[in-house]
């Protein structure tokens, strides 16, 4: 099932897309789908077109976002915060009031969601995804130094724009067998 968006085509599922196109006229990506669902939407996040993505950032993520994702990803919240560069202060007193994240801390949570669903993808593409979790593998992934990373394990590049990008180069090359 596709969906039209102002610049291209995302593959989503009927409920998702439904959600989507809801939500979407609000300039709000549906983020109930993580919170919500057994199965994530973190695949709906990478193959989002980058308008959309940015207008997930300026609207701000929800900061319930930090203790799901990091529950998915089987880290403590402090750990997570710690990682992504997130002031914890801050994002302790944003989950306590349920508000929004800023749009830089939005960016980063966007950036991390968008590289598990790039997990998510690669294993839906390579055969039968059933029971892999994304989140969890990835949490347990980017604490292993790698040689393409020049030694250093993943985890300490995800507080910065251009570090994910290096872990998102780096998982594609895992898929297409040029870093083993």
């Amino acid at each position: 099932m596709t969906i039209a968006t102002s610049t291209s085509k995302t593959l989503l599922s009927p409920a998702s897309r439904a959600v989507l196109i809801g939500r979407q006229k609000k300039g709000v990506f549906a983020w109930e789908r993580l919170e919500k669902s057994s199965h994530t939407g973190y695949a709906d996040i990478y193959v989002m077109p980058p308008i959309d993505r940015a207008v997930l950032v300026k609207k701000g993520a929800p900061s319930s976002m930090v203790g799901v994702i990091s529950k998915e990803m089987d880290m403590t919240k402090e750990r997570f915060v710690r990682i992504m560069g997130l002031p914890r202060a801050t994002v302790t007193r944003k989950m306590a009031n349920n508000t929004d994240l800023s749009p830089d801390e939005s960016e980063r949570l966007v950036g991390l969601a968008r590289l598990i669903g790039q997990v998510e993808t690669i294993v839906k593409q390579s055969g039968d995804p059933a029971g892999f979790k994304p989140a969890k593998w990835f949490g347990e992934w980017i604490e292993q130094p790698a040689a393409a990373l020049g030694g250093r394990k993943p985890e300490e590049l995800l507080d910065t724009a251009d570090g994910r990008e290096a872990v998102a180069r780096l998982l594609a090359q895992m898929q297409s067998g040029a870093y083993a």
